[in-house]
Order: C-alpha cells, then sequence, then structure tokens
C-alpha cells in the first residue's frame, strides 16, 4: 500500500481553498498518488502578511525514492503561480538518537 501524502492548503476563502483543492487533487489524480487535503482559512487579520500557500508533507522514504512526488510539487507550482508551494520532508525515525552514548563534554565542544 501506497502511504498517501499529505496537502495542507491555506486560503484567505473557503472559495480559493475549494478551487486549490480541485486543483490539487486533479495533479494527484493524475500523477496516481494518493493525497489527503486539508484546508485552513488564513484568519483576516493576517491576510496581507501571509501568502496563500500548500504546504506538501512527504515521509523521508518517499521524499527519497518517489520521482511523483517531486513532480506533484512541481506541477503545483507551475497551476498556481500565485501561490506559494512548498515541500516539508518528515525525517520521522531517521533523525532519533543512536544508541551510542555521547558525553556532555562532546556536545560542549561541538558548540564551542
Amino acid at each position: 500500500m501506497i502511504t498517501p501524502l499529505t496537502c495542507e492548503i491555506h486560503a484567505p476563502s473557503e472559495a480559493k481553498g475549494r478551487a486549490l483543492a480541485q486543483i490539487v487533487e486533479s495533479c494527484a489524480n493524475e500523477l496516481a498518488q494518493p493525497l489527503l487535503v486539508k484546508q485552513q482559512r488564513i484568519p483576516r487579520n493576517q491576510r496581507g502578511s501571509v501568502a496563500t500557500h500548500i504546504v506538501l508533507e512527504l515521509p523521508a522514504d518517499i521524499a527519497s525514492s518517489q520521482h511523483e512526488a517531486w513532480c506533484l510539487s512541481c506541477r503545483l507550482a507551475c497551476f498556481c503561480p500565485d501561490v506559494r508551494v512548498s515541500v516539508l520532508v518528515l525525517g520521522a525515525d531517521a533523525f532519533q538518537p543512536a544508541e551510542a552514548s555521547v558525553s556532555d563534554e562532546d556536545v560542549a565542544a561541538l558548540w564551542a
């Protein structure tokens, strides 16, 4: 089973959010990429300072192995030129501390 990507859409209005969601879902379907879409409205007092944007969240294994996920982000950027498209790669367990012990002196030396 392919893990679905998560897509967050931050838009100033419900209508614009729906329109962007249709574009995102259409592009994902063309690439046979399963996708979960979440929409959030930008609060009225932040609309001037926050751009409308789409954030794709990719697990590290998908980001490193599935070309279609990157094609999706490129297509979205082309079809929505006035929207900021971002990709967030989730490292999950990839960056968990190893079992090897690191002393406080070693950590202090790194920051010195």
